[in-house]
């Protein structure tokens, strides 16, 4: 019986472990709600040590190859779904460990210090006292032998599965190659931007000269003069504004490598590249091939194997199982009954035992169980004609992406070539004083509008190639073009 003082005793150490444990909660959690949790200083400088260390090579130029190849060596997305893959091959092996019999080896010592009741026709007091000191080791073994095809669906589904982290790791790369190929010819297009922004003020300044000599001669009012200081104006803050996007667009493209941000590369400029080929016409044997090579489909049809064999291995959990164990120990020890002469012990033993399992009611729970198995089954087939559907959409849109993107370059060199001769005979026209300001400027905007459009057009073509071939699913390293 517990005496009134010793509970009261006990409440009160709970007491305190409890006002322990609420103010270590008080101490870890945020004091208020209405104010931010300080970080502590430090914390974060273990991210600096978590920065890539891809060895960058400073007196290269880095082609789209040679981007893609830093790209794969350097961007995290790529190594989370390798080790992803690797995780997914570790648990084949796993399963396969289960066809093998399994070997322990236990110990159990101490000592123990026992009252036990007896009669008291057989002893006056009512009890004896029991002291006993035990070590007992023990090598067992456990082997499965039959569980009729249970480990076998259990390992076609984990096969299924590390093909799938396989696939998915290939696609990793792919769009990896499709975000850096994007981002290159980003920053090519926004490079031609600030070259065709650079040449408008040019232009700009030649307006400007022809118009302040006209001025000089009195051929020209105050009036045309400041328009055109105003269009050179307009150029120079065209310049500034495209030095800002080439920036940013240099920036998208080291944060697709996966490289810090400040690390300095001579990137090889776009226009450099020729334009891709035009795409097959008939665009029902790019959704075919499409539908054999993309990784996402086959991803899908891997998803199908592996919710197959888990249906198996669901419907296989009714039928029994059959194993074989055995354990070989030596107890050594000693007992003593109210302070007598110990008796000791120091034998070795063992057994072998066969054992059969077989499950017979479980209210429902494997019934339950196979269920889901058939939905996840129907869900996987599903996913799979949505990804065939999703992949045909992308060929076609990509297709017909590239197409115009094409014809939209062949159109925007014939605007350049028709604005330059437009310029230039605007520009004779002014000087000779036949032509207005108004007509120059409108020639001169005209030239700056086309240019940009070539480069536009460029980067979309290039684009649009690394968009199609991905799509196909033939997006390989290096090579974007369909």
């Amino acid at each position: 019986m517990w005496h009134p003082q010793r509970i009261r005793r006990a409440v009160a150490v709970a007491s305190i472990a409890t006002a322990m444990l609420s103010g270590t909660v008080r101490a870890q959690a945020p004091p208020s709600p209405d104010r931010p949790w300080p970080i502590p200083e430090g914390a974060g400088e273990r991210a600096l040590s978590r920065e890539s260390t891809q060895p960058i090579e400073l007196h290269k130029r880095y082609d789209l190859a040679a981007l893609i190849d830093l790209a794969q060596r350097s961007n995290p997305d790529t190594r989370a779904a390798w080790e992803a893959a690797r995780a997914a091959a570790a648990a084949i092996g796993l399963v396969e460990s289960t066809y093998l019999p399994r070997l322990t080896l236990e110990a159990i010592g101490g000592f123990e210090h026992t009252p036990l009741p007896v009669p008291k026709n057989l002893v006056p007091e009512g009890f004896f006292i029991s002291d006993t000191r035990q070590l007992i080791p023990v090598l067992a073994v456990k082997w499965l032998l039959f569980d009729f095809g249970q480990r076998d669906a259990k390992l076609e589904a984990v096969r299924a599965e590390s093909f799938v982290a396989n696939v998915s790791f290939t696609s990793a790369h792919q769009k990896l190659v499709l975000s850096v190929s994007q981002a290159y010819y980003n920053l090519g297009a926004a490079r031609g931007r600030l070259e065709a922004a650079r040449k408008a003020l040019s232009t700009a300044l030649v307006s400007q000269d022809a118009a302040t000599a006209k001025r000089a001669r009195g051929l020209a009012t105050i009036v045309a003069v400041s328009q055109a200081e105003r269009q050179t104006a307009q150029a120079r803050f065209n310049v500034t504004r495209a030095e800002g996007a080439e920036a940013t667009a240099r920036a998208n493209l080291i944060a697709a490598l996966g490289i810090p941000a400040e690390t300095p590369l001579d990137i090889a400029d776009s226009s450099e590249v020729p334009l891709p080929p035009a795409p097959a016409q008939d665009v029902g044997i790019a959704i075919r091939e499409a539908l054999t090579h993309r990784p996402d489909v086959i991803a899908a049809l891997g998803i199908i194997d592996s919710a197959e064999a888990a249906l198996k291995t669901e419907e296989r959990s009714h039928r029994p199982v059959i194993a074989l164990g055995g354990s070989a120990f030596q107890n050594a020890g000693s007992v003593s009954s109210d302070d007598q002469p110990f008796s000791s012990v120091n034998k070795p033993g063992g057994n072998i035992l066969l054992s059969f399992e077989m499950p017979l009611f479980d209210g429902g729970e494997r019934a339950s169980r196979v269920a889901a198995a058939k939905a996840r089954v129907r869900e996987a087939e599903a996913k799979l004609a949505a990804a065939r559907d999703v992949a045909a959409n992308q060929v076609v849109t990509a297709h017909n992406d590239l197409m115009t993107s094409l014809a939209e370059h062949e159109a925007a060199e014939a605007v350049v070539r028709a604005a330059r001769t437009a310029y230039d005979g605007a520009l004779r026209s002014y000087q000779q004083g036949v032509g207005t300001y108004t007509d120059l400027a409108t020639e001169e905007n005209a030239v700056a509008q086309a240019e940009a459009q070539v480069e536009d057009a460029r980067a979309a073509a290039h684009s649009a190639a690394a968009g199609l071939a991905f799509a196909i699913g033939t997006l390989a390293t290096g090579k974007v073009n369909p």
